[in-house]
């Protein structure tokens, strides 16, 4: 059940959530609390199943959750703005852009990096006023997410039994299938597609806002039909960490060091840059140990 719970967090949250909605949450007035609403609507859109398996008791948490997914994106967006807001010449709308929201995807940190250098080719002065508030708040936001979910879990559903009709319908679609076997079929699935949201959506999206600097966006669109560097890198990373959750679950855990060494290897050069070291090293680590702890928590989710 909690692994059904986290799969709707993530698909409102990584999935659904369109880059026009995550946008719209960080500006004022009317359009952000309408922003927030269509979020708000579609959280309790993907929970609204539970109605149909738990009655009220799911009725009761699919307005909780809603409410509580509200009120905490809200409080985030507000000391997202308050306290890492761009200075100078930076606008609201350009460190929009770069949040967890943004719905572009994250680069590799060596090629975030590149890309940044390369867009200050022009003479233009690098901005580095790097800070891990905005990773900070992402997480935090999440951590309140997770624990409002399991703690709504505790309370209204561990100990509550599907509905009659709910059964009725379930021993009617499976009739004489073996229920221990379908049940661990459902479990391997949605642990499975828990880990590849984290994976590719979430993880992206911490990692570009860990590396970044409030004032420096690179962007990811193709030019002239030649994908960006960044749009390079994200795929990168992504890749990365999809291999390295292949091989916790494989219990080939030595080999996630061949495969963050390779791709050193292809930075090697560039090492030699000490903040391009940093940036490097920052978002790898970050990018390693998601992966690595949210296979972690399949495995046991499994056992």
């Amino acid at each position: 059940m909690l692994a059904w719970l986290l799969l709707a967090h993530l698909l409102a949250d990584f999935v659904l959530q369109t880059e026009a909605i995550a946008g719209g949450k960080f500006g004022h007035g009317r359009p952000a609390w309408r922003a927030l609403g269509i979020h708000s609507l579609i959280v309790a859109a993907v929970n609204a199943p539970l109605l149909l398996v738990f009655g009220l008791p799911g009725l009761a948490y699919v307005m909780l959750t809603t409410a509580s997914h509200l009120l905490i994106d809200r409080d985030k967006i507000v000391l997202t703005l308050r306290r890492t807001a761009p200075h100078g010449a930076g606008s609201t709308a350009s460190w929009v852009g770069i949040t967890e929201e943004s719905t572009e995807g994250a680069a590799d940190p060596a090629v975030e990096m590149l890309a940044m250098t390369e867009a200050t080719a022009d003479g233009t002065p690098f901005d580095r006023s790097w800070s891990p508030v905005p990773a900070a708040l992402f997480a935090a936001d999440q951590l309140a997410h997770l624990a409002i979910l399991f703690g709504l879990w505790l309370l209204l559903l561990s100990s509550t039994q599907p509905v009659t009709g709910w059964v009725d319908v379930v021993n009617g679609l499976l009739r004489s299938a073996d229920r221990e076997v379908v049940s661990r079929a459902a479990l391997l699935l949605v642990v499975l597609l828990d880990l590849a949201i984290v994976n590719v959506r979430a993880a992206s999206l911490f990692v570009v806002t860990l590396v970044r600097a409030p004032r420096q966006r690179t962007p990811l669109a193709e030019v002239d039909g030649t994908p960006s560097p960044a749009r390079i890198g994200a795929t990168i990373g992504i890749l990365e960490r999809l291999l390295i959750c292949a091989l916790m679950l494989a219990g080939a855990v030595a080999t996630i060091g061949l495969v963050v060494a390779a791709k050193t290897l292809a930075r090697f050069k560039q090492l030699d840059d000490r903040e391009f070291a940093e940036y490097y090293l920052l978002g790898t680590l970050a990018s390693v140990t998601i992966a690595v702890v949210s296979s972690l928590v399949a495995q046991a989710a499994l056992v």
